[in-house]
C-alpha cells in the first residue's frame, strides 16, 4: 500500500503536467507565454508544487487512517478493562451472599431436605461460576511466566488430574494419547506453564464432561510451519450447527448441553489462553457424532526446512 502512494506521488504530477500540456497545445494552439525564468526551473517548480499537492493529499489520508486506528484500539482497550471491572465486581458482590448462604444451608446438617440439598448444589455450581469469571479476568491481565513447555508432559498431567476426578465421581474414561516422538520431538512452546495447563486441563475435562462410558476422547499433536497444534477430539454429544458461532463466547451453552452442569467458561477460557501466547483456536462439531478442538501455539525454534524427499 505504501509503494502504490509512493508511485501516486511521483508519477501523479508527470502524468498531470503531460495532460495539461496537450490540452494547452489543443485549445490554445496561438497563445504564447513569455517567461523569464528557465524552461527547466520553470518545469521543476511546477513539478514541486504538484508533488507538494498530491504529496500533503496522501498525508492528510495516512493520517486520517492512523487516527482512526488508533480510535480503534483505544475503545477495545477501554472494552477490556470495563469487561474486566465488571467481572471482578461481579466476583465482589456475590462472594460474601453465596458464603452465607452456605452456612446456612451447613447449619442444617446431614439431615436436610432435598429441596436444601438442591439449594446446596446451585449454590455450589453458582460459587464455581463466580471462580471462573473470575479466572477468566485474571487471564486476560495477569503478566505470563514464559519458559520452554513440554506439551505432551503438559498433556499427560492433566489427563491424570482429569482421569483422578473421574474415578472420583464413579465414571472412566480413555484417552488415547499421540505425540510423535519420529524422527523428531514436537518442538516445546514458548509460554507460562501454568496457564498452558489450565488450558489443555479444560479441552481434556470439556471432552469427557460431553461424553459417556465406553466414549473415545483423542490427543493428538503435531509440528508445522513453525507451529505446534495440539487437537482433542471425541465422540460425545456433539454441537448442534446453529450453536457453532457461540461456541467461544463467555456463559455460551449449546441447546442439547442444558441438562449438564457447567457454567459456559471453559472454551472462552482456553480461548483466552492461547491467544494471550499468539495462538489460535479452531473446533469441528457434528450433533451426535462428537467434537475436535484443535490450538496452535508458536513453536521454540524456527521452523525447519522440509526434509529432502530422495526416491
Amino acid at each position: 500500500m505504501k509503494k502504490a502512494l509512493r508511485v501516486v506521488a511521483v508519477g501523479f504530477p508527470v502524468v498531470l503536467g503531460v495532460i495539461a500540456a496537450v490540452a494547452v497545445f489543443l485549445l490554445l494552439p496561438g497563445v504564447q507565454v513569455r517567461v523569464t525564468t528557465a524552461p527547466a526551473v520553470l518545469a521543476l517548480g511546477t513539478g514541486a508544487a504538484l508533488s507538494a499537492l498530491v504529496g500533503g493529499w496522501i498525508l492528510a489520508r495516512q493520517l486520517a487512517e492512523r487516527k482512526r486506528r488508533e480510535l480503534l484500539d483505544s475503545g477495545a482497550a477501554q472494552a477490556r478493562a470495563e469487561h474486566q471491572a465488571f467481572l471482578a465486581r461481579l466476583d465482589h458482590e456475590m462472594k460474601n451472599p453465596l458464603t452465607a448462604i452456605r452456612a446456612a444451608l451447613a447449619a442444617h446438617g446431614t439431615e436436610s431436605s432435598t429441596h436444601l440439598q438442591v439449594a446446596d448444589s446451585q449454590v455450589a455450581r453458582l460459587g464455581s461460576l463466580v471462580g471462573d469469571l473470575r479466572k477468566l479476568s485474571d487471564l486476560q491481565s495477569r503478566p505470563l511466566e514464559v519458559e520452554p513447555v513440554d506439551l505432551g508432559q503438559t498433556v499427560g498431567e492433566a489427563v491424570l488430574a482429569v482421569q483422578t476426578y473421574l474415578l472420583q465421581l464413579g465414571s472412566e474414561r480413555h484417552f488415547a494419547v499421540h505425540f510423535p516422538t519420529a524422527p523428531w520431538r514436537i518442538a516445546p512452546v514458548p509460554g507460562d506453564s501454568d496457564l498452558l495447563y489450565l488450558a489443555v486441563f479444560n479441552l481434556l475435562a470439556n471432552a469427557a464432561k460431553f461424553t459417556q462410558d465406553g466414549d473415545s476422547v483423542e490427543v493428538r499433536a503435531g509440528e508445522a510451519d513453525g507451529m505446534v497444534w495440539l487437537e482433542v477430539a471425541d465422540t460425545g454429544l456433539g454441537i448442534p450447527e446453529a450453536d457453532l458461532p457461540q461456541v467461544w463466547d463467555e456463559l455460551a451453552r449449546a441447546t442439547n448441553a442444558r441438562g449438564i452442569a457447567g457454567t459456559g467458561l471453559g472454551l472462552p477460557l482456553v480461548k483466552v489462553v492461547v491467544e494471550r501466547h499468539g495462538g489460535k483456536v479452531g473446533l469441528r462439531s457434528r450433533e451426535g457424532e462428537g467434537t475436535s478442538v484443535r490450538i496452535q501455539l508458536p513453536a521454540a525454534r524456527p521452523p525447519a526446512r522440509a526434509p529432502q524427499v530422495v526416491s
